[in-house]
């Protein structure tokens, strides 16, 4: 699939500012991030979001819905990599965790 760059949204975490850039494709919007609890309590290639948007030209942006891509249960799946504009520096302690199986 491809994607495009839709923007970019502004937020704090624990007092940090923190970026993240939102994709779309003709099915909706998608933003794919990692944090800083990659590898160690979350998936390390990152985790996935779908943004919803709302009135006025907003987005309802929910990382208790953030959940690991399919690769991160099979390695025979591929997913999209997290562009690195989307590699956070704070912790989002919210959404799915890494999965102890996995290498």
């Amino acid at each position: 699939q491809v994607y495009q760059r839709f923007g970019t949204f502004d937020f704090e975490v624990e007092g940090e500012k923190a970026t993240l850039t939102i994709y779309m494709n003709q099915h909706g919007f998608f933003l794919p991030f990692v944090d800083s609890l990659a590898n160690e309590e979350t998936y390390g290639a990152g985790r996935y979001l779908e943004p919803e948007p709302q009135p006025g030209g907003r987005f309802l942006i929910d990382f208790n819905l953030a959940y690991n891509p399919y690769c991160a249960y099979n390695e025979r799946w591929s997913c999209p990599l997290t562009p690195w504009e989307n590699r956070l520096k704070v912790p989002i302690r919210a959404g799915e965790k890494k999965y102890e199986d996995h290498p």
